[in-house]
C-alpha cells in the first residue's frame, strides 16, 4: 500500500514547529489548527502537549496523529470532550482516503458562547484541518533498504554518474561515503529499485 506525507509549500517558521497552520469563525467559536510532520508518536504527543499548556483557556484541545511503524499507519485521536463524531471522526475518514500518514493535526476551540450542532460542529473541525492540509505538497512515503559496499576510487566516481537521476528522485539516498584506501559507501534504496541499483553495483565493480 502506498502512503502518503506532507510537505509545506512555502517556509513557515511557526511557534511550535507547524508545516501549516488556519484560523476560521464559526458563530463566534475560533478554531485554531495546526499541522505538524512527525515520524512517532512520541513527537507527535510532545506538540500537543506544548499546545494544551498554551491554550488552557480553550474549551477543547482536539487532535489526531498518524505515524508508519513497520509499514503500518497507526491512528490516534481526541474529541476532547467534544459531542462523539463531531471532532476527528470526519479528519479521520479524510486521511484514510487520501493515505496521508506521519502528520499531527491539533485543532484548538475557543468557544463564542453558541451552541454549532453537531453538523456544523463536525464540518468546522474538518473544514480547519482541511486549511491545513490545503497548504501542503503530498510526497509519497517510500520503503528504504541500506546497501553498503566498497570500491575504488574509479568505481565511485563512475557510481556517481550511474544513480545520479536516482539520487534526484530520491529514490537513493547516499547515507555515508568514507574515503580511505578504498570508498566505503552507505546507500539508502528505495526498494522497487533494489534491483537496479544490485546490477550497477555488481557491474561496476566487476569492471574494476
Amino acid at each position: 500500500m502506498k502512503y502518503y506525507s506532507l510537505n509545506n509549500k512555502i517556509d513557515l517558521k511557526g511557534n511550535y514547529g507547524q508545516i501549516s497552520d488556519g484560523l476560521i469563525v464559526e458563530k463566534q467559536s475560533k478554531f485554531i489548527s495546526y499541522l505538524f510532520k512527525i515520524e512517532s508518536e512520541e513527537q507527535a504527543l510532545d506538540k500537543i502537549a506544548k499546545i494544551k499548556a498554551d491554550n488552557m483557556q480553550a474549551r477543547h484541545v482536539v487532535y489526531i496523529y498518524s505515524y508508519l511503524k513497520n509499514n503500518v499507519a497507526n491512528i490516534r485521536f481526541s474529541d476532547d470532550g467534544e459531542p462523539k463524531g463531531t471532532g476527528t471522526k470526519a479528519i479521520y475518514e479524510l486521511l484514510e482516503k487520501e493515505s496521508i500518514t506521519n502528520v499531527c493535526i491539533v485543532i484548538v476551540r475557543y468557544f463564542g458562547g453558541i451552541l454549532l450542532g453537531a453538523g456544523p460542529l463536525s464540518r468546522a473541525y474538518l473544514n480547519s484541518a482541511r486549511i491545513c492540509i490545503d497548504k501542503c505538497d503530498k510526497k509519497e512515503i517510500y520503503n528504504y533498504i541500506k546497501v553498503s559496499f566498497n570500491c575504488t576510487y574509479n568505481s565511485y566516481n563512475i557510481l556517481k554518474n550511474r544513480i545520479d537521476n536516482y539520487s534526484q528522485n530520491e529514490h537513493i539516498k547516499v547515507i555515508k561515503c568514507d574515503f580511505n584506501e578504498n570508498v566505503e559507501i552507505e546507500l539508502s534504496v528505495v526498494d522497487f529499485e533494489m534491483d537496479n541499483i544490485n546490477k550497477i553495483i555488481e557491474e561496476i565493480n566487476y569492471g574494476n
